[in-house]
């Protein structure tokens, strides 16, 4: 997929190109996503299969509902919040399987805390979080 495809589809902004990757933002629903291409190329993105990119747009709404089902499920204190999905991270490393929902749950003692949810190709959730600091 090239870039001008991957920007209409999220309807981007801001493309950046940096020696780790690729990164833009991108709306859903009226909202702001950052979307990470770590560790990729614009060569690499012409690898990535349209079907894929358009099929992971239109069900972003219930691959988010299922990555709040797994935070809830793993920090059950937390069940009446309701996070806001801030990043889409595809890592060409497989780091976050074939790709993450990453979710911004406020300030902690040791930094800003992130929550970020695996997905494998067959859009199904890993059962365990990512808790990533900044």
């Amino acid at each position: 997929m090239n870039k001008e495809d991957l920007l209409t589809i999220w309807k981007g902004i801001n493309w950046e190109k940096h020696d780790s990757g690729i990164y833009f933002l991108g709306r859903y629903l009226n909202k702001d996503i950052n979307i990470h291409f770590t560790g990729y190329c614009e060569q690499d993105l012409l690898l990535l299969s349209d079907d894929f990119m358009f099929s992971l747009y239109r069900n972003l709404d219930h691959l988010d509902k299922k990555a709040q089902k797994v935070i809830h499920d793993n920090l059950p204190e937390l069940a009446d919040s309701v996070f806001e999905l801030r990043e889409l991270i595809l890592d060409k490393s497989g780091y976050y399987g074939e790709f993450a929902l990453g979710y911004d749950a406020g300030v902690s003692p040791a930094g800003s805390l992130f929550l970020l949810v695996k997905f494998d190709k067959q859009f199904q959730a890993d059962r365990e979080l990512i808790y990533e600091i900044y």
